[in-house]
């Protein structure tokens, strides 16, 4: 597991100080609206992390060989594992440093639901549940769920690059 929980850290601290980057750039404040589309860079360190991971993971093993399973399996373990971490710091970061996230959100989200025609108790109403969905809480949850799915289905096209079977002449593991 220690592979494993290294490359969950290391991916863990990666999109801490991404999220910390976006913040302090104004990607997540004022500039949000462009910052929605920056965001997807978070997918490409995840990508790199992972990919990095999986094979550090078959290169520990017995004569470099891993299976398909095995590797969407460790991939799986780093995502869980990093989402687990990622949702604690998700938590602390829109609770104590991004607390006006949500208001930058609602500006924008508020300009589309106008665009779209709703009336202004309709807004009202998709607000005050956007605002619930939003909160530092369910955005950790969130961030976790998400990671986990991210993460696996990365994992799969990963997996189909890094797998390696064991050579021939290779005695089986007890």
């Amino acid at each position: 597991m220690g592979t494993k929980f290294t490359f969950a850290l290391a991916l863990t601290i990666t999109q801490a100080v991404f999220s910390l980057l976006m913040y302090f750039t104004g990607f997540q404040t004022e500039k949000l609206a462009t910052g929605q589309y920056i965001q997807w860079l978070g997918f490409v360190i995840m990508f790199v992390v992972l990919w990095l991971g999986i094979k550090a993971v078959r290169e520990e093993r017995e004569h470099g060989a891993i299976s398909y399973g095995q590797a969407v399996g460790a991939g799986v373990v780093i995502s869980l594992l990093s989402g687990l971490m990622t949702s604690v710091y998700t938590f602390i970061h829109f609770k104590f440093i991004n607390t006006s996230f949500v208001d930058y959100q609602m500006e924008i989200l508020r300009g589309r639901w106008a665009e779209a025609g709703l009336t202004d108790p309709q807004m009202e109403q998709a607000e005050n549940m956007t605002r619930m969905m939003m909160g530092p809480a369910m955005s950790a949850v969130m961030t976790c769920v998400g990671m986990l799915i991210v993460g696996l289905i990365l994992s799969l096209i990963i997996a189909a690059f890094v797998k390696r079977a064991a050579p021939l002449n290779a005695e089986p593991a007890p």
